[in-house]
């Protein structure tokens, strides 16, 4: 796995648009449940919102390698 940091999450979009992957999100919901979200096209734009909930990991795969986003705003 590679690690990408990216500095705000419109960078993190136009990435992912630009390579044409989804964006795979886990995080901590309320009740403190790990909930997964698969966003691509335009609900890329909800990365932000889903990357400052509690404990977000997220990645995507290019050419069978994965990729770790890093958001660097945090």
């Amino acid at each position: 796995m590679k690690r990408v940091t990216f500095l705000t999450p419109e960078e993190l979009v136009r990435h992912c648009q630009n390579e044409e992957v989804s964006l795979v999100i886990e995080y901590r919901d309320e009740e403190n449940k790990q909930r997964q979200v698969i966003l691509s096209g335009e609900r890329l734009e909800e990365a932000g919102t889903y990357l400052n909930r509690s404990k977000p990991e997220a990645y995507y795969r290019k050419n069978g390698i994965f990729f770790e986003v890093v958001a660097g705003w945090k």
